[in-house]
């Protein structure tokens, strides 16, 4: 009996040594991995939520730590879907009651179906992408008149038909929990939401967040980083410009994960069901990756073969993602404080949430020395083709009265200048205006292409003043030799009459 206890007791104490590490070494393998895809990149931060809640929290950047506020973009959305969900459990919201009941005033340029409140949370109004866009860099607009502009806006489908991710459609749900609840949506926000999640590192404001050590963003320019200061924008505050910390953000998720935290329960557990489930298939509509569906202020999808509600966020110097995995009970945030629109800002996210789903894990490349080596490459053979470009025109220009003689004004400098002038508008088009209405929605201002895609801004930029210049230079030059007079001859020298020879002197 004494050799099967002691038999039983091994075998017990083995299957504690390996069972340990089967729920804790993925945990710990995960963040290992997310810190290494971090490392060399902008300042970031992350929470790891896991089952039995022992958050693991990090940050890596110099002064950075998980109290450091970051700008959460669309991350916003998911908190005014709650604002939005917890007025609907007070009563005071009818989800499926037109929006006009709340906001009289409320209309589209298209036809004269309602569109519901549930249909704003789902994404399902109709409204295009594109007028989510249009006043992004338009920080003094306010909530009012974004959503009032919305007058001139013609959906693409009839409400309740299709998905179509627009941020105007939680600019008006913010502006619906203003009308409801008769506070600003800030001060709505800060009481029924923030305060009994224990999110006191939350700002609503750049002003407040800049004084508790906000980290600012940064654009890429060839590969360097170039600071810049991000301007508050409070009219798009329900759809895009929370701040908040990895440490705050792990709350919220225990709350999503729970629904509750530390014994309160903002919402009732129908309604955070309700904002979890998939609602509507996106279709082709790729705005957020990962989600194959959409619910109320989040996506969901399968990751890894495992159910998955998640929601990012983009501006033009922030990334953030939230997400977890419902089966497994674990959640993950991070907080980047840089964008650029050609890498994959989310793949350190995505690779780690996999992982805690149970996939192996990834090779970590350099994408961003390789996408910035091949920018500054195409830059230095731009910038070689100008250069040799110049010298051509040197060397031609040296030939330029023998070919004004023989070829005239008009084909030597008139065809050349509408030449380059064409060219220097078409290439001007074709990224300011035609790229502006495939992505913006209209004619793309240079300023905002700057800050989104400063490098290829500058060398489209570069491009359309050097053609430009090399034609009106070369115009100007011809010009200058045709109206040049002509050198007037010179009058042959006189020479003075010889003398005839004196007949009195004899040549001796």
């Amino acid at each position: 009996m004494t050799w099967r206890i002691r038999v039983a007791a091994m075998a017990t104490a083995m299957l504690a040594v390996f069972a340990a590490p089967a729920s804790a070494q993925p945990a710990d393998t995960a963040v290992a991995h997310l810190r290494e895809e971090l490392a060399g990149g902008p300042p970031s931060s992350y929470a790891l939520v896991p089952a039995d809640g022992k958050v693991t929290t990090g940050a890596v950047g110099p002064d950075v730590t998980p109290q450091s506020p970051f700008l959460l973009g669309s991350l916003s959305k998911s908190f005014t879907a709650m604002a939005v969900m917890q007025l609907v459990d007070a009563g005071k919201v009818g989800l499926d009651t037109p929006i006009t009941a709340y906001l009289p005033w409320f209309r589209t340029a298209g036809s004269n179906d309602p569109i519901t409140v549930r249909q704003l949370l789902n994404q399902t109004s109709g409204l295009p992408t594109e007028a989510g866009t249009v006043d992004l860099y338009e920080p003094e607009t306010t909530l009012e008149q974004r959503v009032r502009a919305l007058a001139d806006v013609v959906p693409v489908s009839r409400p309740g038909t299709a998905f179509h991710y627009c941020n105007k459609n939680y600019a008006t749900l913010g502006l619906l929990v203003e009308q409801v609840s008769g506070q600003s949506y800030a001060d709505y926000l800060k009481a029924h939401v923030l305060a009994p999640l224990g999110m006191n590192r939350t700002f609503t404001n750049l002003a407040d967040a800049r004084r508790a050590g906000l980290i600012e963003g940064s654009s890429v320019l060839f590969g360097l980083n170039v600071p810049m200061e991000t301007p508050d924008f409070p009219g798009a505050l329900p759809d895009g410009y929370l701040v908040s910390t990895a440490e705050d953000l792990s709350h919220y998720l225990i709350f999503q994960m729970t629904g509750a935290y530390r014994g309160t329960r903002p919402l009732s557990a129908e309604s955070l069901r309700l904002m979890h489930s998939a609602a509507v298939p996106t279709g082709d509509d790729h705005a957020i990756d990962g989600i194959d569906h959409y619910g109320s202020g989040w996506g969901t999808g399968t990751l890894h073969g495992q159910p998955v509600v998640q929601h990012d966020g983009d501006l033009t110097r922030y990334h953030a993602n939230l997400g977890f995995l419902p089966n497994q009970q674990v959640g993950l945030v991070v907080l980047t404080s840089r964008n650029p629109v050609l890498l994959d800002n989310g793949a350190p996210f995505h690779h780690t949430l996999a992982m805690l789903a149970g996939a192996p894990a990834p090779e970590i490349g350099n994408g961003f020395l390789f996408t910035y080596g091949v920018i500054d490459g195409v830059a230095l053979l731009a910038l070689a083709a100008m250069v040799l470009a110049t010298r051509r025109q040197i060397r031609r220009a040296r030939k330029l009265p023998e070919l004004l003689r023989d070829k005239g004004f008009r084909r030597v400098a008139v065809r050349p200048l509408v030449g380059h002038l064409i060219a220097a508008a078409a290439l001007y088009a074709a990224v300011f205006v035609g790229v502006g209405l495939l992505s913006y929605g209209g004619w793309l201002p240079v300023d905002v292409a700057f800050q989104t895609l400063p490098d290829f801004t500058v060398l489209v930029l570069a491009g359309t003043a050097f053609l430009a210049v090399r034609g009106l230079g070369w115009f100007a030059l011809a010009a200058s030799r045709t109206r040049r007079p002509a050198a007037r001859p010179s009058r042959p020298a006189q020479t003075p009459p010889a003398r005839a020879v004196d007949e009195a002197h004899p040549v001796r």
